[in-house]
């Protein structure tokens, strides 16, 4: 198998895992630490944990590295997972970290209160902007095709939108909350983080190709910063009164950390559910700074948007969601914008390629030419 498809299909995987954890967590009904029943929801506990299990994989970029070196062996460049340039200023990681972790507790938040479907579709939002983005911070320009195509994700998603407005009231197996500013707001709350997701994408891909750093360790780096603005976002989010839908806790604060250890008691199943959750995360986040270096951001989120169809299969097979035609025509109209936006690249890529061919094959025919003769008259002795 080639590894670039080994590489995609191993980011789809960890993605599609990962929500899929997520939002069954987040229906687990746990006796708190008042011992009433209450969801499993913890967006800003579960970003830490993300982030500690980024951290873990500067750990293994070390271990790579020491075994390597312990073996004599000179082929740092040729291994894949620490490819690149070692010499590189951490605190370029610090701003990818806020981002992150502003980005991570707005989705786990947005996908507590809508449905694992929408949520995932709706992520297709970050396309655009990257689009967009991209022409700014990376000097790129889009076509005609890419802003047809953007044209044609944004009424896909309008109509996701609109759709979840409605089908709240039959198809609410998975929503806390049953009301249409709740769920509108978790699409929103998607929405917004996407937007951050998005200069976050473009800007690694800017970083990891210029300063050309190692993916993993990229990440090791990003999951200490996070680690430490997410603890400190912690403890103030763990006594900040909220309001419903965000108060889901014993004591009515958005992250309610003192209901953590009574609901792994009393449910141990959410133990191996965070452990693959953290897995999901690292390989998810190492393997996506990958794609961004090697390819770019565009690829990377056209990637993703096959994890769609996952889970898409998934929730229908356990019944978590009712298969609905009106949401299938928003799926589509999505989907086509997406593959618009690839053929664009496609077109772009094949065109550039051309090109370097040609411009190859006339530096090598000059080369076999020889040197031109000079028109200028020869010396006289």
């Amino acid at each position: 198998m080639d590894h670039r498809v080994f590489i995609t299909l191993l980011f789809v995987l960890s993605g599609t895992v990962n929500v899929i954890l997520i939002k069954w967590m987040n229906n687990q009904l746990v006796e708190g630490s008042d011992g009433k029943l209450h969801r499993f929801q913890h967006p800003v506990a579960l970003t830490l944990l993300m982030f500690l299990a980024e951290f873990l994989c500067f750990g293994i970029y070390k271990l790579i590295n020491a075994v390597i070196r312990r073996r004599g062996l000179n082929t740092e460049q040729d291994h894949i997972l620490i490819r690149g340039s070692n010499e590189f200023h951490p605190l370029i990681m610090l701003l990818p970290a806020f981002l992150r972790t502003i980005a991570s507790i707005l989705l786990f938040t947005g996908l507590y209160l809508t449905y694992a479907t929408s949520f995932q579709m709706i992520r297709g939002v970050a396309l655009i902007f990257v689009g967009l983005f991209s022409t700014m911070y990376l000097n790129q320009t889009l076509s005609s095709r890419h802003w047809l195509a953007i044209f044609t994700m944004t009424c896909g998603i309008v109509d996701i939108l609109a759709l979840d407005v409605q089908r709240v009231e039959y198809d609410n197996q998975t929503l806390p909350h049953t009301d249409h500013n709740t769920i509108l707001t978790g699409d929103l709350l998607v929405i917004i983080a996407e937007v951050l997701h998005a200069f976050l994408y473009v800007y690694e891909e800017k970083h990891l190709k210029a300063s050309d750093l190692v993916p993993i360790q990229a990440a090791g780096w990003q999951g200490l910063f996070g680690m430490i603005i997410t603890a400190l976002a912690a403890v103030c989010l763990n006594f900040a009164p909220s309001v419903v839908p965000f108060n889901e806790g014993s004591r009515g604060v958005f992250d309610d950390l003192t209901d953590i250890i009574p609901q792994l008691r009393g449910n141990k199943m959410l133990i191996i559910a965070l452990i693959g959750f953290a897995c999901s995360c690292a390989i998810y986040n190492c393997v996506g700074m990958s794609i961004a270096k090697f390819s770019s951001s565009g690829n990377r989120l056209l990637a993703d948007g096959i994890r769609v169809y996952f889970i898409w299969a998934f929730v229908i097979f356990a019944e978590w969601e009712i298969l609905n035609l009106i949401t299938i025509m928003g799926l589509l109209i999505l989907q086509t914008g997406i593959v618009m936006y690839r053929q664009a690249i496609f077109l772009e890529w094949y065109r550039s390629t051309l090109a370097r061919w040609q411009r190859i094959r006339y530096m090598d025919m000059n080369a076999d030419a020889g040197p031109t003769p000079s028109s200028q008259q020869a010396d006289v002795i």
